[in-house]
């Protein structure tokens, strides 16, 4: 039984030294370690794919891996990815929360077109509508409006500014134009399209409120 139990161990310690991922990281014995760690299959095609790239990076950083096996490598890289997972999730999130924060308090509509001559200057028109939805007034507010077509395909993203007010729970209409380009393609969509056939998206980028407080 002791003899059993002392080939186990051996068999266990071998196996242990046989692993290419135990041998410590050599600029050396870079490829060859590599080719022996990708054919034990002891790593999934992500974790390959992570080791290479973080012995890559630290290559180009000048990050020194001597020393560390190639698990303990695999190791830091995952930690890092782990790390850089949690803060897109927390990046994400609050993007969201101040996306909705935003819609809670403004609504701004594209609510008609046009097209217009003046002076021999052609000009497309934008008729926007801001709701304040808030209960403090909005001195002026910053955003961009996404124009697409039904299968939105954009035609035009354009930043737009209201600085003369929004009482809280009032809208206002204000009208923009830019420039029209006979011979680009976008502005030729916009004049030629049906409001009806035309999809929008408002996406707030900053709040300035009568009393100096902001929000963005």
């Amino acid at each position: 039984m002791k003899k059993i139990i002392y080939l186990l161990f051996i068999s266990l310690a071998l196996t242990a030294c046989n692993n290419p991922l135990n041998k410590k990281y050599s600029d050396e014995t870079l490829e060859q370690d590599a080719k022996a760690i990708a054919k034990s299959d002891k790593l999934n095609e992500d974790e390959l794919k992570m080791l290479s790239g973080y012995i890559i990076s630290a290559k180009f950083t000048g990050t020194d891996l001597t020393g560390k096996t190639y698990a303990e490598i695999l190791n830091e890289a995952k930690k890092i990815k782990t790390e850089e997972e949690e803060l897109a999730l927390k990046a994400k999130k609050e993007e969201e929360e101040k996306i909705a924060k935003f819609k809670s308090i403004i609504t701004v509509a594209l609510y008609d077109k046009g097209y217009r001559e003046e002076d021999f200057e052609d000009y497309l028109e934008y008729f926007l509508a801001f709701e304040n939805k808030g209960n403090k007034n909005i001195r002026a507010v910053k955003g961009s409006l996404l124009i697409t077509d039904l299968f939105d395909t954009e035609i035009k993203n354009l930043e737009f500014v209201y600085d003369s007010g929004i009482p809280a729970h009032k809208v206002v209409k204000n009208s923009y134009t830019t420039d029209y380009n006979q011979f680009e393609d976008t502005d030729i969509q916009f004049r030629s399209k049906n409001i009806k056939d035309l999809k929008t998206t408002w996406i707030t980028e900053k709040i300035i409120f009568e009393d100096g407080t902001t929000l963005e």
